[in-house]
């Protein structure tokens, strides 16, 4: 029953993870809808720069960067944690399910490099 328990414990974990991640994202994304509906229903005018302002607290500029460096650390976890099996039967599976972060993860660094700003560039160098 034990060798059942841990493997059904693992997914409802990372699926209660990634479900209360969407879910606060969720409530940020309706509490700035609400601020915006709210001015507008006061009569206020909410110019382009407040409304740019607002979408960009809601994706911060390194977001793409933190995800990308998570999942490529995440790769690399998996293709060590193959290295230290050890077994045949385990290590090129293992190594071929580590490709899947990492290639994510270098993706999210590709989206994050080709979206930084001109100031970011200049700031990195």
């Amino acid at each position: 029953m034990e060798e059942v328990l841990v493997p059904i414990a693992l997914f409802t974990m990372i699926g209660a993870i990634a479900g209360m991640s969407m879910f606060f994202r969720f409530r940020a994304r309706q509490e700035a809808q609400l601020t915006l509906r709210t001015a507008m229903e006061h009569g206020e005018s909410m110019s382009p720069e407040v409304v740019s302002r607002l979408a960009e607290q809601l994706q911060s500029a390194g977001s793409d960067l933190r995800r990308g460096v998570i999942a490529i650390a995440i790769g690399i976890a998996i293709f060590i944690f193959a290295q230290v099996v050890g077994e045949e039967d385990v290590v090129r599976p293992l190594m071929g399910i580590s490709a899947f972060p990492f290639t994510i993860g270098a993706a999210y660094l590709g989206l994050w490099f080709a979206n930084r700003k001109p100031a970011d560039a200049q700031g990195a160098a």
